[in-house]
């Protein structure tokens, strides 16, 4: 888990490497490589009491508004998935250890939660009937809640989820921009974490002449690759 804090005096121009700091923490409990690593540890977020409130973002999102409206908000406030689950991309809470230790007991269930609109996480998933709606993204959102492979996994050339038939219901090539939007207003310093290492070039090639072989339709796998992180 990380805070990011922004200091006051950066000049905006996207280079205040001193002017951005980070309070790293690591799940203490969190078995490495396992399936769930990320996904249970989340509840440690109930732990920090130090703070009020938290509003909790996962790291493949992208905030595209600010969001700070929304802690007016009480504990459990999400997104629903459906009319039972909420997806946990982004919630708030209010840490505890009492809830913490509940939580870790089973002794309490998160049965309810307070419906936040589905603009302040936006699932990156497109049901094949709406095909169209996946490059007119709604111009309210305040976060992409980027599913499948994420764009930093991709030549910023395009969405690669159009590479792997099964995951054309997360690709959008609109929705791609925007992260590389978002990226290119980093820190310089920042930029290097989402550079593309041998195996995952090699990954993105393999797909792409997969889908060469297999012509298709959507014909991405004909864009000529320009993004200069294929070259490491």
């Amino acid at each position: 888990m990380a805070t990011t804090i922004y200091n006051s005096n950066s000049d905006g121009d996207g280079d205040g490497d001193s002017e951005l700091q980070w309070q790293r923490r690591s799940p203490n409990a969190a078995r490495r490589n396992a399936y769930n690593e990320w996904n249970y540890s989340k509840l440690r977020i109930w732990q920090l009491t130090e703070y009020d409130k938290i509003i909790f973002v996962d790291s493949d999102l992208v905030t595209l508004r600010n969001i700070d409206e929304f802690f007016q908000y009480p504990q459990l406030s999400a997104v629903g998935n459906d009319q039972v689950l909420f997806n946990s991309g982004i919630i708030l809470i209010e840490p505890s250890k009492c809830t913490f230790r509940k939580l870790m007991d089973r002794k309490q269930k998160l049965t309810w939660w307070n419906r936040w609109p589905s603009t302040l996480n936006y699932l990156k998933v497109f049901e094949e009937t709406k095909s169209s709606e996946r490059e007119k993204l709604p111009e309210s959102l305040y976060t992409i809640h980027y599913l499948g492979l994420k764009p930093w996994m991709c030549y910023r050339d395009y969405d690669c989820n159009w590479d792997m038939g099964k995951r054309h219901i997360f690709a959008s090539d609109s929705a791609h921009r925007k992260w590389w939007q978002v990226f290119d207003a980093m820190p310089k310093t920042l930029r290097p974490y989402y550079s593309l290492t041998k195996k995952m070039d090699a990954r993105i090639n393999k797909w792409r002449e997969r889908a060469k072989n297999a012509s298709l339709p959507d014909r991405h796998w004909k864009i000529k690759v320009k993004d200069l992180r294929q070259h490491h």
